[in-house]
């Protein structure tokens, strides 16, 4: 029997365990659940559908609703939800920039953007890279513009 999109919640860690089938399994935090929910029902006005407290599979639940609710829109007509990217990247994509981060460590990177109807900025390490991380370490410091194409 598969457990695919099964979903506890560990008090302990914090976190919404989601098994993915054949052993496979991911994490979300209860803060970050709760942040990226109240985010996009803000963005969608929905906020009917933040009721739930942090750290019940009711409010893990909510983001997945609102998560089908931005997808159908972005197929109606080709809405991205800007709640993924970090604010102060926001009008740098493709640009290279110095951030401190919030630990105060300093990183240099191009700033990408990925794809999909909730997007979020990537670190692109060099020019000639086809991809990155997701960004890390925000909110920064400071930013700062080293090189812009």
């Amino acid at each position: 029997m598969s457990k695919l999109n099964t979903v506890t919640s560990n008090k302990d860690t914090k976190m919404y365990v989601i098994a993915s089938g054949n052993g496979y399994f991911s994490c979300l935090g209860f803060n970050v659940c709760i942040e990226r929910r109240n985010a996009l029902a803000i963005e969608l006005d929905l906020p009917n559908l933040m009721k739930a407290n942090k750290g019940t599979l009711k409010a893990y639940n909510e983001l997945v609703m609102l998560q089908a609710i931005a997808q159908a829109k972005n197929r109606e007509t080709g809405w991205k939800s800007k709640t993924g990217l970090t604010k102060q990247l926001i009008g740098l994509e493709g640009k290279r920039v110095e951030v401190v981060t919030s630990y105060g460590e300093t990183q240099r990177f191009y700033v990408g953007q990925s794809t999909g109807f909730i997007p979020c900025h990537i670190e692109v390490k060099q020019r000639n890279s086809h991809g990155g991380s997701a960004v890390c370490g925000a909110p920064f410091k400071s930013v700062k513009v080293l090189y812009s194409k």
